[in-house]
């Protein structure tokens, strides 16, 4: 049931960068440039949630849990060239080439604001 969408990542996004995005998508960030977790929208009852970490060689990974339509669950990875989404429990109603399609498309526009630094 695990699959992975795999994405041409230019260059990892920096903290302020990744703080940016969250505020546009109402996504709350709390945590540093080294290691932390995030929410959307409600603290009480969030549609997502996940933790993160940059580690020593640049990379950012982390782990996520969401609510749609079901349990949503994954990790993901963006290092230098490649930028990874891991799905390892998806709701049932919700079918899977679907998903694939959707996280694809969605991968796709967020890699295309990082290119690589020339």
């Amino acid at each position: 049931m695990p699959f992975t969408t795999t994405q041409p990542l230019g260059r990892v996004p920096t903290f302020p960068e990744l703080q940016a995005l969250a505020r546009q998508h109402q996504v709350q960030i709390n945590g540093s440039e080294q290691a932390g977790e995030f929410q959307h929208p409600d603290p009480e009852q969030p549609m997502v949630t996940g933790n993160y970490v940059f580690e020593p060689d640049g990379n950012l990974r982390g782990d996520f849990t969401g609510n749609i339509l079901g349990k949503l669950a994954g990790t993901f990875a963006f290092m230098e060239g490649r930028a990874e989404v891991t799905i390892t429990a998806k709701p049932f109603l919700l079918p899977e080439p679907v998903l694939k399609a959707r996280l694809a498309g969605e991968l796709e526009k967020f890699c295309a604001q990082f290119p690589p630094v020339v």
